[in-house]
């Protein structure tokens, strides 16, 4: 008997294997979605190692159907493709699930026939002691920064992925994917006032990634640039959200128009497909193939080719983000946005630069607030309010003049992007990232 340990590379025959013995008990579609990793965490706290650790897995799905009938194993241990129970409770389960009204599996000529090559794979091995060695420096540096008091910590997670999708013998996939985060927290307290803040950085290429200067320098600017919050009254002021901050508020949109939330009629713009209903200056762009992008990917979980969307074009809602199921529900085509066969993920999404930049955003508000972090998630999917708890600076005469906090944020989103600046000053950082935002008027909750 095979025996496959955890962590270990799943030879590609125990599952074809497994393919075949479901075939052989009846079963007409298996879907097999492998997730191999390795990954290496480094914690330090004030500059000194705290703890390494490295994590070998693997995440199987697997999706056994006979029509329209299907049942989702899913596990961490891939000796369980061997187990013949696992594969008769797999048949069990598919025998009395309910019919789906809609297609899950696509037809043989919609599979993706040309993969495209992404250079996603680092190829510069990244030894432990650098990964250590990098951590410790960035927080050194961040510590000793004159003002800094003490520190949350660091800590930089690498992993290298590969990704295996098998559906029958109609289609074999497979992509391998390197990831390297950094993240520092400094902290500052003077006369009983603690403030913190962070700076992080994340890529496919360890080379790609911000020095750890560049890291240290920022988030202890950051955090120093707290002390001396404000609790301001209640307003109703222009709002500018920072590009950190505004990649979050990309990232609530996107819920909205995922096609699962469209579909079960609980998205605020279910009926805006094809609309004007954003301010003519924002463009939301999604791209599958953008080289060391850090979601890039050539296929989706259904097996199709992944394409570029633009989701929002000149402030029209263009496109919703979908998989075969919602495609077919809603009777329009995917856009290659299958995740883990029963979600849906964009790629690299970005809100296109404007034309102004950062500064003649600010320069023009008499009085208004510039929102650096927010707390929690704000977005009402369903009717489009938002309302978040933040910090940040006010603005007086264009002019940045002093730390903020304890207020809380509001608005719509339909009235947020209707009328809306976009700024120029997009970096990409996150796989999900917008420049500066600039918001005419929100509710601003304070004293």
């Amino acid at each position: 008997m095979q025996t496959v340990t955890g962590g270990a590379e799943v030879d590609r025959e125990i599952v074809l294997d497994l393919m075949s013995r479901a075939k052989k008990l009846g079963l007409e579609e298996v879907d097999i979605l492998l997730e191999e990793s390795t990954k290496t965490s480094v914690k330090t706290r004030l500059a000194k190692l705290e703890k390494t650790v490295r994590a070998d897995s693997v995440a199987v799905r697997a999706r056994f159907s006979i029509g329209r009938r299907s049942v989702l194993m899913v596990t961490d241990n891939p000796n369980d493709l061997l187990d013949d129970v696992f594969l008769e409770k797999a048949v069990a389960a598919v025998r009395v699930a309910p019919e789906s009204a809609f297609r899950i599996h696509p037809e043989l000529r919609e599979l993706c026939k040309h993969f495209v090559e992404i250079d996603l794979r680092d190829p510069v091995e990244i030894p432990l002691e650098k990964l250590v060695a990098d951590t410790q420096k960035c927080e050194d540096i961040a510590i000793s920064t004159e003002g800094i008091t003490n520190s949350d910590g660091a800590e930089t997670v690498h992993a290298i992925s590969r990704i295996t999708l098998l559906k029958n013998e109609n289609f074999v996939g497979e992509y391998e994917k390197t990831y390297t985060q950094t993240v520092v927290v400094p902290l500052v307290e003077r006369d009983g006032e603690l403030e913190r803040d962070y700076d992080f950085s994340e890529a496919v290429y360890y080379s790609d990634l911000k020095t750890p200067e560049q890291i240290a320098k920022n988030a202890a600017e950051r955090t120093l640039s707290r002390l001396g919050a404000r609790k301001i009254p209640s307003c109703r002021v222009p709002v500018v959200f920072e590009k950190r901050v505004a990649s979050q508020l990309l990232s609530s949109l996107l819920d909205a128009v995922n096609g699962g939330t469209v579909a079960k009629g609980i998205s605020f713009l279910k009926d805006k497909l094809l609309k004007k209903v954003f301010n003519r200056g924002l463009n939301v762009t999604d791209r599958h193939a953008v080289a060391r992008g850090l979601r890039s990917r050539p296929f989706d979980a259904d097996g199709l080719e992944c394409q570029d969307n633009f989701i929002v074009k000149n402030g029209v809602l263009n496109s919703f983000l979908l998989n075969i199921k919602y495609a077919d529900q809603l009777k329009m085509n995917s856009t290659g946005s299958a995740s883990g066969f029963n979600g849906i993920a964009p790629n690299n999404v970005c809100i296109e630069n404007g034309k102004k930049s950062f500064g003649e955003l600010i320069k023009n508000i008499k009085t208004g607030i510039l929102v650096t972090e927010v707390l929690g998630n704000g977005l009402n999917v369903v009717t489009g309010n938002y309302s978040q708890g933040a910090v940040g600076f006010w603005i007086e005469n264009g002019e940045i003049l002093y730390p903020v906090h304890e207020i809380t944020v509001a608005g719509n989103f339909l009235d947020m992007f209707g009328n809306c600046a976009v700024a120029s000053d997009l970096t990409i950082e996150t796989g999900v990232d917008s420049p500066t935002l600039f918001m005419e008027e929100m509710v601003v909750g304070g004293l």
